[in-house]
């Protein structure tokens, strides 16, 4: 059994603990006899021209054990769906890299549908592999997700085998989210081109999925698509409501909030009892713990410190033994 390891984030040389839970899970599943083969799209941020030394390509390194293969480069197109097919590419190098050197692929185990578990699910379509994805990571409360991100998540999920979750709560959401139901609807009825809307409908035959020819000039289709919509909304389940209770602790010891912020050579340096508290909590694999962290660097005030000390993005920051790199 050869299983494809594909981490969301992982170590690099600028921040030794990133995905260290996903190294251990790679550890684990090696110990227990199975061939694992680690393979991550390592992505730059464009902040960081000009201070990566390192080279762009695809490198391989036994990292700890593990057989490790990187793609390191810049995303050229940052917060656009678009990086995402650039990833898929990327990838896919990897993917016939690590088939040519280290034989055939049987599984492939993603974690996290963003930013691996996307790719992941484009490779084993395209090679009729199956595809494991644990999901750590809310979509819908995930910092770094955007809408127009959804319809590769969402085809990740479909496209997965099995899915893992690491707590009910974050099931009933992929089950929400994999299940939601899609219609397509085609505007402009009355000037759009009629070779156009038939290779719509072929599409969405090949989807399974309603199809609605409108126009807003003439109100064409309207009412029926409207119809359509009241009818399916009736059948849907009630959405879940989750309310986030805050609360605060008044001590008399006004020197727990106290910390203070250095600018450094390498970037800034934030110290503090509050800041030791801080990293404590988080878990800084998952999205709902650095929204958390990063709500928390407001209402402490350290935000707004940084900012007084002239922080720019792509700056890092150093709190503890944990480095990270500072975006608005």
């Amino acid at each position: 059994m050869h299983v494809m390891f594909i981490p969301s984030w992982y170590d690099n040389s600028r921040n030794k603990v990133h995905g260290s839970f996903f190294r251990e899970q790679a550890n684990k599943l090696q110990e227990s006899g199975v061939k694992v083969t680690v393979a991550y799209n390592e992505i730059w941020s464009l902040t960081l021209m000009g201070k990566i030394k390192e080279k762009s390509g695809l490198f391989f390194e036994i990292e700890k054990g593990l057989r490790t293969y990187r793609y390191k480069n810049y995303n050229f197109i940052p917060k656009s769906s678009l990086m995402f097919n650039v990833f898929d590419k990327r990838v896919e190098k990897l993917y016939k890299e690590i088939t040519k050197k280290e034989g055939k692929v049987d599984i492939i185990h993603a974690q996290s549908s963003l930013w691996g578990g996307i790719s992941a699910a484009y490779i084993a379509k395209k090679y009729n592999i199956p595809l494991v994805i644990t999901e750590h990571s809310s979509v819908e409360r995930g910092v770094y997700v955007r809408k127009s991100y959804y319809k590769r998540i969402i085809d990740s999920y479909k496209t997965a085998d099995k899915i893992i979750t690491v707590g009910n709560g974050l099931k009933k959401e992929i089950e929400k989210l994999a299940g939601r139901k899609q219609i397509i609807v085609a505007s402009k009825a009355d000037v759009a081109n009629e070779e156009l809307f038939n290779d719509l409908t072929k599409l969405a035959k090949e989807k399974n999925m309603e199809i609605f020819k409108i126009s807003s000039s003439t109100g064409e289709g309207i009412e029926k698509l409207l119809d359509y919509v009241a009818k399916t909304l009736k059948t849907l389940p009630k959405e879940e409501l989750y309310e986030i209770e805050d609360k605060m602790v008044y001590t008399l010891d006004d020197k727990k909030d106290e910390f203070t912020v250095t600018k450094t050579p390498e970037g800034f340096e934030v110290k503090g009892e509050p800041v030791e508290r801080l990293i404590r909590r988080i878990n800084i694999d998952d999205n709902e713990s650095m929204y958390y962290f990063q709500k928390k660097l407001k209402e402490l005030g350290i935000e707004d410190e940084l900012k007084r000390q002239g922080i720019c993005e792509g700056d890092y920051v150093k709190m503890l033994n944990w480095t990270f790199e500072w975006y608005q």
